[in-house]
């Protein structure tokens, strides 16, 4: 099936390369399919108002449309929810996906479509300026919140104390999965990075992915599932010496004698 251009179009900045999730194809995939699905105008559905920038919609549904596992559509939308691009409220059978600064995206956009091609720049304009915004959220995440909530998670200094420094991005990632996977199950895989010689935090995400995907729900439930380096280096305790114990009964030993070379040569 060929494009129909003749159902408009969503513009996307240059500098979508730059963005945190670019790299991540099925992030990435996901984000741009849900922008060019959401409601670009307000509808009614079963007694519900689905505003610009929504739609209604299912993980199931989404992983048809995509071809991808329901596993990775859950995954990606917790990466897009963490860092803010997104807000999913769910139902028994369906879910609510919003696409925040949406107006900013594309509000312009819709009244290109029905104006002259040359009022297209305006959409572009405020394509860039919701990148510049996303970027000022970034760096000010830093700064402390009117809720009181400490933006320096005990996770994230035990990274820094440990590993090394943390981007921006970085804390607020490693924040969202302590959420998630609650804060006594990202610590235990924090440790176990930490235990195997982590030096990055590409290595703990990868791990803190890695858990996600397996459905882990408690620190006992990821120790049985990945055992593996669990308890490096631990002291480990033993009543008795392993292996053989050679100093065993040395005293009834027999004492080593030098072996005669040549049996015909006189003792002196």
């Amino acid at each position: 099936m060929g494009i129909d251009p003749s159902r408009g179009f969503v513009a996307f900045p240059r500098g979508l390369t730059d963005w945190e999730w670019y790299s991540e194809p099925n992030t990435a995939r996901l984000f741009f399919h849900l922008l060019l699905t959401a409601n670009w105008q307000e509808k009614q559905w079963q007694g519900i108002s689905i505003r610009p920038g929504q739609l209604v919609t299912s993980q199931s549904q989404l992983a048809k449309q995509l071809d991808l596992s329901v596993r990775n559509i859950r995954t990606s939308l917790e990466h897009l929810q963490a860092t803010g691009y997104l807000t999913v409220k769910t139902g028994s059978k369906y879910s609510i996906v919003t696409i925040e600064n949406y107006a900013s995206l594309v509000g312009s956009d819709r009244q290109s479509d029905r104006q002259a091609t040359g009022n297209r720049q305006a959409a572009d304009n405020n394509l860039t300026s919701l990148t510049n915004q996303q970027a000022n959220k970034s760096s000010s995440a830093a700064a402390p919140e009117p809720t009181g909530r400490l933006t320096t998670s005990p996770l994230v200094s035990e990274f820094e104390q440990d590993i090394g420094k943390l981007s921006t991005s970085g804390k607020r990632e490693l924040t969202g999965y302590a959420d998630r996977l609650g804060e006594e199950l990202a610590r235990v895989i924090l440790r176990k990075c930490i235990d195997a010689g982590a030096h990055s935090w590409a290595y703990v995400r990868k791990a803190l992915i890695e858990a996600e995907t397996q459905g882990c729900r408690s620190a006992q439930e990821y120790r049985m599932t990945n055992p593996i380096g669990a308890g490096r280096n631990r002291r480990v305790d033993r009543p008795e010496p392993s292996g053989n114990d050679f100093l065993k009964n040395a005293a009834r030993r027999r004492p080593l004698t030098k072996k005669k070379e040549d049996s015909n040569v006189p003792e002196p």
